[in-house]
């Protein structure tokens, strides 16, 4: 078999989807009976190698406000590489430009075309980017929002979620069918055991002082004004320190906060040394995470297998990852009841907690999600029917 997955949502400084594809091409490096090809957008054309899976850029614009992200365009080049790789399915992993122009490269070549749907752009779009608005504009919003998501998915021959409320939010619009196919994590790399005092010192704890985590994208629609503002009464009643891991448009706000407020908060860069990253969530307290939006969590899965007890919103993938423990969550968009939650770790048996986020974690491996993703796709190369499915 050969898969071909294809995104825009990736950036060289972070990204779940960028970790998901990473983790599939290190999995398939000890399968040499598929072929795997990757084509991804970049600052402009390039090709390299994640372990034996070809990597393809295709050169674009920038997306305004997301550092490292780019336009995917490019259908003839898209088209090229088709025609070269002949992929038996391709997996399309953005709604976006992706969707369209793999719709028009691959006309005439018969592969599955498989959707992943890792951004629920009602919740982010409506949601958030509404938020402010009346009710009966949500309510319009979300009515053509829906219609983009529908047309964009209904013409898979297979789509698939990482989550039970994904799927529920496909299937209320009328896409099927879905499989829903749990992320996984690397439960070796991210472990209690990597705990090192030293980080803690490197990062400017001071003694009695407890730590709490994020790690992510610093971007509005992560919900941080949510966490900043339950910043001031975490460290005043907890000694609270936030540390924040990640590159976005919100990095030179938080840096002033950073240097006028030093006791409270770090601001650290992206981190892709792996390593240092595991040993950054088992260096922590706490991990919180306040974006209600995320249809899985992949941090948070890192953060839970790290030993961390989790604060997080009683919204999609959150309130799957916490469903057997692990954690407490907090009503989305409440800072004040992000406290509360917070303060209930805190008061609470956090190692008790932290033992059972470790063993929910346990139980998401990448070898259980590949498996089934591919027994998912042999099904469908199988099937015969997919290739009248894709339209243009």
């Amino acid at each position: 078999m050969k898969l071909l997955d294809i995104t825009e949502y990736h950036s060289p400084v972070g990204g779940g989807v960028t970790t998901y594809l990473r983790a599939k091409a290190r999995w398939l490096d000890g399968r040499p009976e598929v072929e795997h090809v990757i084509v991804l957008s970049g600052a402009r054309d390039a090709a390299e190698r994640w372990h034996r899976s070809r990597v393809y850029y295709l050169g674009g614009p920038p997306v305004p406000a997301s550092p490292g992200f780019y336009f995917l365009l490019g259908g003839r080049r898209l088209r090229a590489i088709l025609r070269r790789e002949r992929p038996d399915v391709i997996e399309i992993g953005s709604p976006f430009f992706a969707r369209w122009i793999t719709a028009y490269a691959a006309r005439g070549l018969g592969p599955t075309l498989v959707g992943y749907f890792h951004d629920n752009l009602e919740t982010v779009w409506v949601d958030h980017g509404l938020q402010h608005l009346p009710p009966v504009v949500r309510g319009v919003g979300r009515a053509i929002v829906g219609s983009y998501v529908r047309l964009a998915y209904r013409a898979m021959a297979h789509t698939i979620a990482p989550t039970p409320a994904a799927a529920a939010a496909l299937t209320r619009l009328g896409i099927a069918p879905v499989s829903t196919v749990r992320l996984g994590v690397d439960t070796a790399a991210f472990h209690p055991g990597r705990r090192d005092a030293a980080w803690r010192a490197e990062v400017g704890v001071a003694d009695g002082t407890r730590v709490a985590l994020y790690v992510g994208r610093l971007a509005r629609e992560k919900e941080l004004a949510v966490l900043v503002a339950a910043l001031p009464r975490l460290h005043a009643e907890h000694r609270i320190k936030l540390v924040l891991i990640g590159e976005g448009h919100m990095r030179g706000a938080l840096e002033r906060l950073a240097r006028e407020r030093p006791e409270r908060l770090a601001v650290l860069p992206f981190e892709p040394d792996r390593a240092r990253l595991a040993r950054a969530y088992a260096s922590a307290d706490l991990f919180i995470n306040p974006c209600p939006y995320e249809t899985f969590g992949l941090a948070t899965v890192e953060a839970m297998a790290s030993g961390l007890p989790i604060v997080a919103p009683a919204a999609a993938g959150s309130a799957d990852l916490l469903a057997r423990g692990g954690g407490v969550l907090f009503a989305p968009q409440d800072a004040g009841d992000l406290v509360r939650a917070a303060s209930a770790v805190l008061a609470g048996d956090r190692a008790g907690l932290g033992a059972a986020a470790r063993r929910a974690a346990e139980g998401l491996s990448w070898d259980r999600a590949f498996e089934a993703q591919f027994a998912l796709y042999e099904r469908l190369v199988g099937d015969g029917e997919h290739a009248a499915r894709i339209r243009p």
